[in-house]
């Protein structure tokens, strides 16, 4: 048992290193190991995934499992053609879905708002651009 252990784990370890391994991504394992590189993030790995605070990290935005704001962007990246056409209506799932990524409470007031914003949120096609442009209007709004 012990051989087959520590086998597992000299190849486990191998792989790591041969993929480069970065970040073992969010979660405990990611705040208790930080980014250290190599067999530690084998270890971040298997202490984001016995905890399951790596799940919950990515649904609850907590555990290091990154930002509203990037959370938005990747959604907006994924879902650009889908959210313009629904900004430019003013409702439709990718309007809500992306208002509850950024805690909007007041979707219909959020849709609205981007609406009237909608020539000026999608001048350029990057997400990140749009991504700023659509915090900076939640910001701003009063009733959001």
């Amino acid at each position: 048992m012990k051989k087959l252990l520590a086998i597992a784990i000299s190849l486990v370890s191998v792989n790591a290193f041969a993929a480069g391994y970065g970040s073992a991504g969010c979660g405990l394992g990611s705040i208790v190991l930080g980014d250290k590189p190599g067999f530690m993030q084998v270890f971040a790995a298997t202490t984001n995934g016995t905890s399951g605070s790596q799940t919950f990290g990515i649904t609850s935005g907590t555990s290091n499992c990154g930002s509203a704001g990037k959370s938005s962007e990747q959604f907006i990246e994924a879902n650009k053609a889908s959210l313009g056409n629904d900004i430019a209506r003013g409702q439709g799932e990718t309007v809500d879905s992306l208002a509850t990524i950024m805690n909007v409470s007041n979707k219909t007031e959020f849709a609205a708002a981007l609406k009237a914003q909608y020539s000026e949120i999608f001048k350029t096609g990057d997400a990140k651009t749009i991504n700023s442009k659509i915090i900076a209007i939640a910001k701003s709004n009063k009733l959001l």
